[in-house]
């Protein structure tokens, strides 16, 4: 059941994975630096990129031949291994939106070690990535993944007018809105401002502060920057009439004007004067204008005689003042012009809704054994998953249900095509490992646990024939009556996982081995390793009830060695190294019986 649900995700992953792959960007082109070594491992940069933006780089790279350049990096990796062949796996830790192919899926290392992969589509959201290349190497007969990691910068979305630019103008759920005045008074006098958030906010600010949307919609901004620092310019002086003649001429007069201050000091003079002077007539001026009053004095020129020139009129003026004046016989048109620049813009913020976040389950539970298939966790949502472990996204796994296989903090996460994501409550899940395997020997028919020390510490054994469980067999040996299939089983008490062992036993009706010596053993224990070289570990099958005591005796029946043990012992360790080579008899005697074992030293 386990191994086809995760023979079908499998399937599906690779599918999902192949689509992605080679979903519109082939045709990267490799292009690598002239210095590169022949055999070494590169990978280029990936270039940055910007939200909402469209995406195309080829991101070029070089494949090891042998395992030297590997090891430079990674010192579990042995130098000096020739690879014959490198597989692309995946790139993981893509940003929404993005897509890649590689130029090809296997190098044979001998002849060809370039390639590139194309990174393109459009990237939804903005931040700092690091991607997750997977390849397969084959070295000699052994095959191994490598992992190695790079970064990919996405800059947030920037919107352009001609008036300001924004940063961050799409979100999710909410959106901080930077903006940037493309306006700038650079601290001068005459410019100002007025903004529309368009949410009932407003600004005269040169530069506002962010602004959040907090609720999802679509704004439009609107902006006006009024630019009034050309002041007021009189352009031009039209005459329409003067109440002068010319008294030394033919009675036309030869006209010319000066501006003054009330000072009396001269700011602007028409001169030369225009001879017999045909009206209207209009002089061009560009005399920049301040806030105070201002003199026209209008006159006829007679030939420099000093005092003869004739006044023609006077209007006294200011920037207020209208486009024509009169005053007595003297007409003019004042041509002031107040040059001002508006620059308006609108631009758009759009806040997408979170989908609503996806409820995570576990019908069975939380904790099961690796090999159980009953832990499964559920998503509410029925398509669109990314299950993540431990705050990373697990590749392939984007089914409404997952499987653990380890322990870990999951989450399901659900996307929107704009890019929104919400995630899941955490799954805290405990997969135990099984106890080791409780492999047994038979010896005339006597059944013994190999290695009690590899026992959990908490544990039950169950003996078993024909696949049947024998009644009160718990023990660490079974003295077997009969042929048959047996089998022993473990089981961890802190965590109720169990193993089984069996094997085929013949039966030696040679032997009996259910027949005492006259001194039945009450006390069982198993001894590791044997033969032993630094060290001996016994393991009691239960806490000794009193004081014990140890005792080794030599190949010649010589004790050499006595060791006591305390009350409520359940393992003791040997020290082997000041034995000599040989074989050995250990007695154990203690409150619950008394025990032997043979024991071989081997240095």
């Amino acid at each position: 059941m386990r191994l086809l649900h995760l023979l079908s995700i499998c399937l599906s992953a690779l599918c999902i994975q192949t689509l992605t792959a080679q979903s519109g960007c082939p045709g990267c082109q490799t292009a690598l630096p002239e210095s590169l070594p022949e055999d070494t491992l590169y990978l280029q940069n990936i270039p940055d990129g910007e939200a909402g933006l469209p995406y195309s780089e080829d991101v070029s790279f070089r494949m090891p031949k042998t395992t030297t350049p590997v090891a430079a990096v990674d010192s579990v990796t042995p130098p000096g291994l020739t690879i014959s062949k490198i597989e692309i796996i995946s790139v993981d830790g893509l940003p929404q939106g993005l897509y890649w192919q590689p130029s090809q899926w296997e190098f044979q290392t001998a002849t060809e070690t370039d390639g590139c992969i194309k990174i393109c589509g459009m990237p939804t959201v903005s931040d700092s990535f690091v991607l997750t290349v997977k390849i397969k190497a084959t070295v000699l007969f052994l095959v191994q993944e490598k992992t190695f990691p790079m970064r990919i910068y996405i800059a947030p979305k920037v919107s352009n007018t001609d008036g300001f630019s924004m940063t961050n103008y799409t979100g999710c759920g909410s959106a901080e809105v930077t903006f940037e005045n493309n306006v700038p008074s650079g601290g001068a006098d005459g410019f100002s401002y007025a903004w529309d958030f368009g949410d009932g906010t407003t600004s005269t600010s040169e530069n506002p502060p962010p602004h959040t949307y907090d609720e999802p919609g679509i704004y439009t901004v609107s902006y006006e920057a009024t630019v009034d620092t050309a002041g007021y310019i009189l352009e031009s002086v039209t005459v329409l009439d003067v109440d002068c003649v010319d008294q030394l001429g033919a009675g036309v007069p030869d006209l010319y004007f000066l501006i003054k201050l009330p000072n009396d000091s001269v700011v602007f003079n028409s001169s030369p004067y225009v001879n017999n002077t045909p009206l209207p007539y209009t002089w061009p001026v560009s005399l920049k204008l301040g806030e105070g009053n201002y003199t026209l004095f209008v006159a006829d020129e007679d030939s420099g005689l000093k005092g003869s020139d004739d006044d023609c009129g006077t209007v006294p003026f200011n920037i207020l003042s209208g486009d024509t004046l009169t005053a007595g016989g003297l007409t003019v048109i004042l041509n002031i012009q107040h040059p001002i620049e508006e620059v308006v813009s609108q631009d758009t913020v759009i806040v997408y809704p979170l989908p609503v976040a996806p409820t995570l389950s576990a019908p069975q539970g939380l904790s099961a054994c690796v090999d159980s298939d009953s832990l499964v966790l559920l998503s509410s949502y029925g398509a669109g998953n990314q299950w993540f472990r431990d705050g990373l996204p697990i590749e392939g796994a984007t089914d409404f249900l997952y499987q653990p296989g380890q322990s870990g903090d999951y989450q399901v996460q659900i996307g929107t095509p704009e890019g929104c994501t919400a995630i899941s409550n955490i799954a805290s899940v405990s997969v135990h490992p099984l106890p080791a395997s409780p492999a047994f020997s038979n010896l005339n028919n006597s059944l013994r646990l190999f290695d009690t020390l590899a026992l959990p510490a908490e544990y039950s054994l169950q003996w078993y024939n024909e696949a049947a469980p024998i009644p009160g067999e718990t023990g660490f040996r079974y003295c077997a009556t009969t042929g048959g299939t047996y089998g022993l089983e473990v089981t961890d008490l802190n965590t109720g996982c169990t193993n089984f062992f069996s094997q085929l036993v013949v039966y030696n009706p040679a032997f009996d081995c259910t027949v005492g010596t006259g001194n039945p053993v009450a006390l069982a224990m198993g001894i590791f390793p044997n033969p032993a070289h630094d060290e001996l570990h016994l393991r009691f099958e239960k806490p000794l009830s009193g004081e014990g005591l140890l005792r080794i005796w030599d190949a010649t029946g010589r004790l050499i060695r006595t060791i006591p043990t305390a009350p409520g012992a359940t393992a003791m360790q040997i020290d082997c190294m000041n034995l000599v080579s040989g074989l050995f008899t250990l007695e154990m005697i203690s409150g619950e019986g008394r025990g032997s074992a043979k024991v071989v030293v081997a240095h």
